[in-house]
């Protein structure tokens, strides 16, 4: 079940760097970006590196398709360390993915890495640094 901690993050922003592994490639495939989330419902996900790529919430409007538009919502919640209990999440995770780790910083009480297996063993590592918070 994904259950996150309240917290009283109003903003949050922070870089990022994904890697995946697919069973299919001998190297994984490495991204670089920047994040920001306000505090209830906006989260901006952009990737600089190897591709630009900008994925944006706004509420309910979005740029990218509802798969993306789920797993980003998971991952707003769980960097924000939001109190979130929603069944359509959860219910989206566990149809996609064979499990969701998130590794919290204890002082802090944001998200330090996220890593998502899938039902194939493929993993996504998603590690964050230079967290600001307000």
């Amino acid at each position: 079940m994904l259950a996150f901690i309240i917290s009283t993050i109003l903003s949050l922003t922070a870089d990022f760097t994904q890697t995946k592994h697919v069973a299919m490639m001998k190297e994984p495939q490495v991204s670089q970006g920047h994040m920001v989330y306000r505090a209830p419902d906006y989260m901006k996900w952009q990737y600089t590196k190897p591709n630009a790529i900008v994925w944006e919430i706004n509420g309910q409007e979005s740029n990218v398709n509802p798969q993306i538009q789920n797993l980003l919502r998971m991952i707003m919640a769980s960097v924000a360390g939001e109190g979130v209990e929603d069944a359509k999440l959860e219910k989206e995770s566990k149809r996609l993915f064979k499990s969701v780790n998130i590794v919290m910083d204890e002082k802090s009480r944001v998200a330090q890495r996220v890593e998502l297996v899938e039902k194939n063993g493929d993993t996504t590592i998603i590690e964050f640094k230079n967290v600001v918070t307000k």
